[in-house]
């Protein structure tokens, strides 16, 4: 079976049928060094991994207009990158192809019609970090990982240190604490021995109806027939308007 082209015209989010494969979904490892890349910035300038790097922890959050995940955090991603920032941790968001493309917001043909959707997302849910551009082809993206709403932590050495298929802003306040508090016992304590855990786990995350169904309603109605074609149970059912 042949797998859709990266910006394709449809709905292409699907979870492997056997759980046990989900992380293989994930290029970039735990542990191995994460890839380097630069981007484009959105409000102008090149951003460099590298240079972002240099003493401080790198968050790295996936996202588009047409993905409800993405929107439906970003309230509490916001609060979390006003809380660390002064403990040595940035976030940006790298915009990715569009995951429910539309009348709207089809999926993209050019890096300019890109750029155009990244600022109306910009505008519409105002980030409260910057907004990275990845290329037409998803070079950055398909080289982490390529879900709509992911999430990936590169430690200020260069080492991937965690990463995500869906921005959970519970799971990511529980690691940022510990992240902190681990630089924090090293400057205050710089002979503490500290063991090296590796861990991985299944999480369930709640997919929050209200934001589906307004990401949908903007993207045009395609994005809801592309949705009730792969999931037909939900027709005309959910994601629907807020309830009284």
């Amino acid at each position: 079976m042949t797998s859709p082209p990266y910006n394709a015209p449809d709905f292409t989010v699907r979870i492997p049928p056997s759980l046990a494969g989900l992380g293989a979904t994930l290029e970039a490892n735990v542990g191995a060094p994460a890839p380097e890349f630069e981007a484009q910035m959105l409000d102008g300038g090149t951003f460099r991994l590298a240079e972002a790097r240099q003493g401080r922890h790198v968050v790295l959050l996936t996202g588009a207009i047409t993905s409800p995940m993405s929107v439906a955090h970003l309230p509490e991603m916001n609060a979390l990158a006003e809380e660390f920032r002064a403990q040595g941790i940035d976030f940006y968001l790298l915009y990715v192809k569009e995951s429910h493309p539309a009348e709207n917001f089809p999926h993209h043909v050019s890096l300019e019609q890109k750029i155009d959707h990244a600022r109306a997302f910009q505008q519409m849910e105002q980030p409260a970090f910057p907004i990275l551009v990845d290329t037409l082809e998803g070079d950055v993206h398909r080289a982490y990982g390529p879900w709509p709403s992911a999430l990936f932590i590169v430690h200020a050495n260069g080492m991937l240190v965690f990463r995500s298929t869906i921005a959970d802003p519970i799971q990511l306040r529980t690691y940022l604490t510990q992240l902190a508090g681990w630089d924090r016992i090293r400057r205050e304590h710089p002979d503490h021995v500290q063991h090296i855990c590796y861990s991985e786990s299944l999480v369930e995350v709640s997919a929050d109806e209200t934001p589906h169904y307004r990401v949908y309603q903007r993207a045009g109605r395609k994005a809801f027939e592309d949705y009730w074609r792969v999931h037909p149970v939900h027709r005309d059912i959910w994601p629907g308007p807020k309830k009284a």
